[in-house]
């Protein structure tokens, strides 16, 4: 478990400082249409709307309803703290990014990987809370329905 939880910040990490490189460098945004709007979208709306479809699909019971308020709560304002973390980020890394020395780059990526593994710490413990007061079944359905958004989500951010 821990192995796979530093394999996929180091993932995490690395593929928003590519990403970050990526939109630093001049003329290399793609214009805003329907292709690519998905990866343009606010991640609070995206994180709410996979919320309600985890919430219809676990049938939860009346006795898990606030353990299900206190979880979507707490990872909505995750999400909000994310998409702040990483507008941060970008100002952070300057438009000369490009042109700085590897070192500094790599300082640069450093602070972005702790913080994207401190995000993904603090969701793992929300997670495991509200995991926790499943049943059997609801938690193979919060595996699948997880592990689907995931690859889904990894998917758009490698367009």
């Amino acid at each position: 478990m821990k192995n796979s939880l530093v394999t996929a910040c180091l993932m995490s990490g690395l593929m928003f400082v590519g990403a970050a490189s990526y939109a630093a460098s001049p003329g290399t945004q793609p214009p805003l249409n329907a292709a690519n709007a998905s990866q343009q979208q606010d991640p609070v709306p995206a994180t709410q709307k996979r919320l309600a479809e985890l919430k219809q699909k676990l049938n939860l019971k009346p006795a898990q309803q606030a353990a299900w308020v206190t979880f979507s709560s707490d990872l909505a304002a995750q999400a909000t703290m994310r998409a702040q973390s990483k507008e941060k980020m970008k100002g952070a890394l300057g438009p000369d990014y490009q042109n700085l020395p590897t070192p500094e780059k790599m300082e640069k990526m450093v602070i972005i990987m702790r913080s994207n593994a401190d995000f993904l710490s603090k969701t793992a413990s929300i997670t495991k809370a509200f995991y926790d007061g499943l049943s059997t079944e609801q938690k193979t359905i919060f595996d699948l329905f997880a592990k689907t958004s995931w690859n889904n989500r990894m998917k758009e951010q490698m367009r």
